[in-house]
């Protein structure tokens, strides 16, 4: 947190942190694993379906099982790692020093994102009526909630703190929805029934989760870096923005199926506009360069 934040708040939200990564050990794990097998064997279950009826979505539902059996586990895992990354960190972030601060918001990002990323196969495949509550928002809650109390709990004004939540964000939102529409472009290209030819709209998927992808990197790097109020953190976010807003727009001109891509587009757009307004900019990062 920041140095100037009193000592009685920093004490507070630090223990906020350190028990979210008590838990983002011992608990995420489980949360994750815990939802492949009865999202996958929907799964399975959709697949026979299909195939039974000709209808050519089940090729592209084989490849979403072995997606998910992948990365559940995987976003768990790095949550176990962001964890173990926070205890470690605890005492810096107390006494105010600037890098643990945009470290910190990077491994809370983590089950956050993650989560996001898990709830929309379990909505999909298992839905509220069939598992009630969905795990992985719990999940995003062990990450959300000290990502924004170290943000909104320290000693600035309530300018700095509009800033501060709107553009943190939409890059946590942004990140997740690259991740999510980067996945959902990968299962249609590679399982395709045509590749490794490209059928008519199908080369556009190959741009968009690979540009998706980096677009997510470059907005959970800015977290990092505007969490240290760096320049290079504007630039990075930036370029997030823009690539989110290029590569989402034009799969969704492509692919206009559902709304997803369109959405993420906007994603991409709010956070240009927003880096791109000097007030903003100024609020985010020391010695901005004019």
């Amino acid at each position: 947190m920041l140095v100037k934040t009193p000592k009685q708040t920093r004490l507070t939200v630090v223990s906020l942190v350190v028990l979210a990564a008590i838990l983002m050990i011992a608990w995420v794990p489980f949360i994750g694993f815990d939802m492949v097998n009865p999202i996958v064997t929907a799964q399975q279950a959709r697949i026979a379906k299909f195939t039974a009826e000709n209808n050519p979505q089940a090729s592209l539902l084989t490849l979403t099982v072995w997606l998910v059996s992948f990365f559940y586990p995987f976003w768990s895992t790095l949550s176990v790692v962001a964890g173990i990354v926070l205890l470690v960190i605890a005492i810096p972030l107390y006494r105010g020093d600037k890098w643990s601060r945009g470290l910190a918001l990077l491994c809370l990002a983590v089950p956050s994102i993650g989560g996001a990323y898990m709830i929309v196969p379990w909505m999909n495949f298992i839905g509220s009526a069939q598992g009630g509550f969905p795990p992985a928002v719990i999940m995003m809650a062990i990450g959300l909630i000290p990502y924004f109390s170290l943000l909104l709990a320290e000693k600035v004004d309530l300018n700095q703190k509009i800033v501060d939540f709107f553009v943190f964000l939409m890059l946590g939102v942004t990140a997740a929805e690259d991740f999510a529409n980067g996945h959902a472009a990968f299962r249609i290209l590679f399982g395709h029934p045509q590749r490794p030819l490209f059928a008519e709209g199908i080369a556009i998927t190959y741009f968009g989760w690979l540009a998706l992808w980096i677009g997510m990197a470059l907005c959970i790097t800015a977290i990092y870096l505007l969490g240290q109020k760096k320049m290079s953190g504007w630039f990075a976010g930036l370029l997030g923005g823009l690539v989110t807003l290029v590569a989402s727009g034009a799969t969704h001109v492509v692919r206009h199926a559902t709304n997803d891509y369109l959405l993420g587009a906007l994603m991409g757009l709010s956070i240009v506009v927003m880096l791109l307004i000097p007030f903003f900019k100024k609020r985010l990062v020391e010695d901005p360069i004019e």
